[in-house]
């Protein structure tokens, strides 16, 4: 039997509806969607995706990414991008298992491949690699499927199946790259880190000297290096993720534009409904109305 027809198989009898839905196994979700929808923007997590069915066209700032069938995504940090599907009916939707990127996980495999981790590269290395799944790839995120069926294995086998599709990713063509960013030491590390940082305190100002500090780069080198890997400034790169959020907030949870905008780090109301505006087209509460009415839902992938 083709390998992705039987992905697409077994992904389609775990997903009860469209979007994202969850697994007896925590991090691991099955994806599927029966129509194109709109472009959106979203936060798009620190994830392995692998495509059994459909297409799916990415933007990181002007950069265009497009993965379809048999091929993945693996992005090592969090972004935030303009995603929409291809290719996604009812008889044939679009078809996806995401992995979440486990740290631990990636650093004992990483280790494990080999004592020394390859040199950095001098080119700049953007955090958003789209390659071909190999057949061992595809033969055990089959696997990892199949113990979805099976809710009492699934936490148990699942986290070996995990490492073994995160073993294959490391070997294959982008795994030098990719180790770069499990690498402690290793300037993708340290930018990693500072996006770990920045996610985590989301309501503070940015501090580019501080987190230049603590990356030990100087402030250029570390703003330099930022860009490289995410298309974008850390002022820029908040800027976005706190918008996100605060989308969220107001369609997931019933915030008030005023609450989300305050809880996300704005200290003007005002300031937040211009940048939102900007950044979605909409103002803050004429968006939501207008997802809930399109259905349109905000996590794609």
């Amino acid at each position: 039997m083709d390998l992705r027809f039987e992905l697409a198989k077994i992904i389609n009898h775990s997903s009860p509806g469209d979007g994202v839905n969850e697994s007896p196994l925590p991090g691991a979700h099955c994806i599927k969607f029966s129509h194109l929808g709109r472009r959106m923007k979203q936060h798009w997590h620190a994830s392995l995706c692998i495509v059994a069915q459909g297409c799916v066209k990415i933007i990181l700032d002007r950069e265009v990414y497009r993965c379809d069938g048999a091929h993945y995504i693996a992005t090592p940090i969090d972004l935030p991008v303009t995603s929409r599907l291809f290719a996604a009916t009812p008889e044939q939707p679009f078809l996806c298992l995401k992995i979440e990127f486990n740290s631990l996980y990636m650093s004992e495999v990483a280790a494990q491949i080999e004592k020394d981790f390859p040199k950095e590269t001098e080119n700049p290395l953007r955090a958003m690699f789209i390659g071909k799944a190999s057949n061992q790839m595809l033969e055990a995120t089959i696997r990892l499927g199949k113990l979805f069926q099976v809710s009492e294995d699934a936490p148990v086998l699942g986290p070996l199946v995990i490492k073994e599709i995160l073993y294959h990713l490391l070997k294959g063509p982008d795994g030098p790259a990719l180790r770069q960013f499990v690498c402690s030491g290793s300037k993708m590390y340290k930018v990693s880190k500072a996006i770990y940082t920045l996610r985590a305190e989301l309501s503070k100002d940015v501090d580019v000297t501080s987190l230049a500090k603590a990356a030990n780069m100087s402030r250029s080198a570390f703003f330099k290096h930022f860009k490289e890997v995410t298309a974008m400034s850390p002022i820029q790169y908040q800027k976005r993720l706190r918008l996100l959020e605060a989308r969220r907030l107001m369609t997931d949870d019933g915030e008030t534009a005023e609450g989300s905008a305050f809880k996300v780090g704005y200290n003007s109301a005002s300031q937040f409904s211009r940048e939102y505006s900007r950044m979605f087209g909409n103002p803050p509460l004429r968006d939501v109305v207008k997802i809930k009415i399109t259905g349109d839902s905000i996590h794609r992938i």
